[in-house]
């Protein structure tokens, strides 16, 4: 029986104990958020983590305009990612944008090396491995250290283009959100491409505790700020669509 007792320990000890972070990826999350520009908020979003097979997760961002806002300018975007369990890297990265009067569909596809962007055309480059999208990076973020003074140097590919990232943890920050009032930590990840800064600003406030919770993302752009609060967290993915903004 001590044998026995002893090879158990021995088993469960060469086990890496996972985190609060990836047991919540492990059986699913949804987020949902208010989505505001000008500080009118005029939308609602829902990102969601879970499992898809047994050596990846799927990732989902649906972001939808109110009916009001929508006479001004309807948004109906939806994005999937499909990402490797070991590393996060991307193995497949799928965008349909519908803004105003335009549509976009776009698909991205990482193997061996090469990441295949097809849209209109087909446009093949090569990536190193990890290479990160638009949305699996802001999740992997979540498995590191975010003392301030961290930084992290990423490569992401996004609409056809490779990007040296550097995501820097810049402060801690109280802040308020339909969801509650939370402590977190700003991440700004900066985006460069043969040289060329992007110029849209993203910041990200993770909550600053052991679930590091994505509980804000602002984008600053030419004609203003796009800002998700954090409204809701649910374990586990029911849908992939938000739910209707609360009065």
């Amino acid at each position: 029986m001590n044998l026995i007792l002893a090879v158990a320990l021995l088993f469960a000890a060469s086990v890496p104990a996972t985190t609060p972070v990836e047991q919540a990826f492990a059986r699913g999350e949804t987020l949902d958020y208010n989505l505001s520009w000008l500080k009118i908020t005029g939308g609602t979003g829902r990102l969601t983590i879970g499992p898809s097979g047994e050596d990846s997760y799927r990732i989902t961002s649906v972001a939808h305009s109110t009916p009001g806002f929508s006479r001004i300018f309807r948004v109906r975007d939806e994005i999937e990612s499909t990402v490797a369990r070991k590393d996060f890297s991307t193995l497949r990265y799928v965008k349909r944008l519908d803004e105003k009067d335009d549509k976009i569909e776009e698909v991205t596809t990482v193997d061996d090396g090469v990441a295949t962007r097809t849209r209109r055309k087909v446009k093949k480059t090569r990536v190193p491995r990890p290479v990160f999208d638009p949305m699996s990076v802001m999740f992997y973020l979540r498995l590191v250290d975010l003392s301030p003074g961290k930084s992290y140097a990423l490569t992401l590919i996004a609409d056809g283009k490779v990007y040296d990232v550097q995501a820097r943890v810049v402060r801690r920050e109280t802040i308020d959100t339909p969801a509650g009032t939370f402590a977190t930590v700003v991440v700004e990840p900066r985006m460069t491409s043969d040289g060329v800064e992007r110029e849209e600003k993203l910041f990200i406030w993770y909550s600053d505790d052991e679930r590091r919770i994505p509980v804000r993302i602002r984008t600053d752009v030419k004609f203003g700020s796009i800002i998700a609060s954090l409204r809701g967290v649910q374990a586990g993915v029911t849908s992939v669509e938000p739910p209707p903004l609360k009065r």
